[in-house]
């Protein structure tokens, strides 16, 4: 285990909005993008700093396990394959607390409640650029999650999922400026078709 000299309490703690437009209640990661224990470590280094601890792992409520991932640093990564999908299995693979997400049982509909209660017009709100792109960027996470853990829902949550999902995207139009197409909102509305 890699183990940074100093102390990583000096750090100011995780928060994604740093306007704190969305309270964060996850897991507190010790480093933090930017500050200078990030920029002195290797990405190795870093993935195996924000693991969360075991006993935490086990006892976090899924609904902060969730926001945790929702914001885990390395999310932006998704980017580096070729499609989203295999993306998002890498980071799937590499983080515990994505590990742990998808193994309980009632992951699925607490990622339901989050993302329904999600404001697509919010966006609106946010007063800088960085934290409007966060606020889409949260969308396209939550999406890929509820892809990817499209197989283990019954048909009956799966239908509620796509409807919830095609609502959000006709609301999504109203603000092309702010929210990108989604692949992974097109695949679960189409499966839902079928």
């Amino acid at each position: 285990m890699f183990v940074f000299a100093g102390s990583l309490k000096a750090q100011t703690e995780f928060a994604p909005y740093k306007s704190n437009v969305i309270s964060y209640n996850g897991y507190s990661f010790p480093i933090i993008p930017g500050s200078d224990i990030w920029k002195n470590t290797s990405y190795s280094q870093r993935v195996e700093m924000l693991q969360i601890p075991v006993d935490t792992l086990k006892n976090i409520s899924t609904k902060r396990l969730l926001e945790t991932c929702l914001y885990y640093p390395f999310n932006i990564d998704i980017f580096l394959c070729d499609n989203q999908s295999e993306g998002f299995y890498k980071i799937r693979n590499q983080f515990n607390g994505y590990v742990e997400l998808f193994k309980r049982g009632d992951f699925i509909q607490e990622l339901i409640t989050l993302y329904s209660s999600r404001d697509v017009s919010f966006v609106e709100n946010i007063n800088n650029d960085y934290e409007r792109g966060q606020y889409s960027f949260d969308y396209k996470i939550m999406e890929i999650m509820m892809l990817e853990g499209w197989e283990a829902v019954p048909n009956q949550r799966s239908n509620q999922m796509a409807k919830i999902v095609s609502e959000k995207q006709s609301q999504k139009a109203a603000y092309k400026e702010y929210y990108s197409n989604s692949n992974a909102a097109k695949q679960i509305i189409n499966k839902s078709t079928r």
